[in-house]
């Protein structure tokens, strides 16, 4: 009797502090207060630069791992499948890795794979499942196979502009950003299109209803802003059946300010990325 009432106490603390789950949520593990905190169009949580970071950087676009758990643990349960198609170092896997779910992830070059194996060697984490190759062809041979994942969160590589070079930026020139994902200069046009096709072929094998996260940052060069999470947004949803529902921003507070344009333009510091939320309607 004594231990039932120990439990009972326990579970009103808990109930109090998180909040209660309600058993028809079929999208997430989250309680109501969980999920109330998780729709918030901004993201400004500080995340540490931990997860073997001295390794991870060397990839430029890579993302915190505890980013990628939060977001997973918003569309997905305990143990589903999550995909990452164009994975980088892996943020999205040792996300997945760190809030107990299942992951596959491709990667165009096998540097960026080794990278990611040694990060869960080094931190002990569970090993999930990665592929070397192009995105558009493991695609396709995953939906051969009949794999349907529950959740789609990637971070695609940043446009290369014909003219980057004339950039009035060194520190732009120098950049990780500019090479780390193998893709040839392109016309935004032809970048757009590019991306287009890689989520075309992702919505063969996302289960209905689920959802389609992914990052996005916008550019500012040869003094145009552009608008690339919005370009991005319209092209993703000409794809049959994919709905955008959100665009949270990703306020990254690790980023350092310089004095662009100073003393004769204004010139924005970049210091945010958007997270494009989209649902497979069938």
């Amino acid at each position: 009797m004594e231990n039932q009432k120990v439990l009972v106490k326990d579970q009103k603390i808990i109930e109090k502090l998180n909040g209660i789950f309600d058993s028809r949520n079929r999208l997430n593990d989250l309680t109501g207060k969980e999920w109330k905190f998780s729709t918030r169009s901004v993201i400004s949580k500080s995340y540490p630069p931990n997860m073997q970071m001295s390794l991870r950087r060397q990839h430029g676009g890579q993302k915190p791992p505890e980013l990628c758990a939060d977001l997973i643990k918003i569309f997905t349960k305990k143990e589903q499948l999550v995909l990452d198609p164009l994975m980088g170092v892996g943020g999205t896997l040792l996300g997945a890795s760190l809030c107990n779910r299942n992951a596959i992830g491709f990667e165009i070059t096998p540097e960026w794979i080794d990278v990611y194996k040694q990060v869960c060697e080094l931190e002990g984490l569970k090993m999930q499942q990665t592929q070397q190759g192009n995105c558009k062809q493991l695609l396709k041979e995953l939906e051969t196979k009949g794999t349907k994942v529950d959740f789609i969160l990637t971070d695609v590589p940043y446009w290369n502009m014909d003219k980057l070079e004339q950039t009035r930026s060194k520190n732009a020139r120098k950049t990780n950003l500019n090479h780390f994902n193998g893709f040839h200069k392109q016309t935004k046009e032809e970048w757009l299109q590019d991306m287009k096709e890689i989520f075309e072929k992702t919505s063969t094998v996302l289960k209905p209803n689920k959802y389609l996260a992914v990052f996005i940052g916008d550019m500012y060069r040869e003094g145009t802003y552009h608008f690339l999470s919005g370009e991005l947004a319209k092209k993703i949803s000409e794809i049959n059946g994919f709905v955008l529902k959100a665009n949270l921003i990703w306020y990254d507070v690790s980023k350092s300010l310089h004095v662009y344009g100073y003393p004769f333009s204004f010139v924005p510091s970049m210091i945010h990325q958007n997270v494009l939320i989209f649902q497979k309607k069938e």
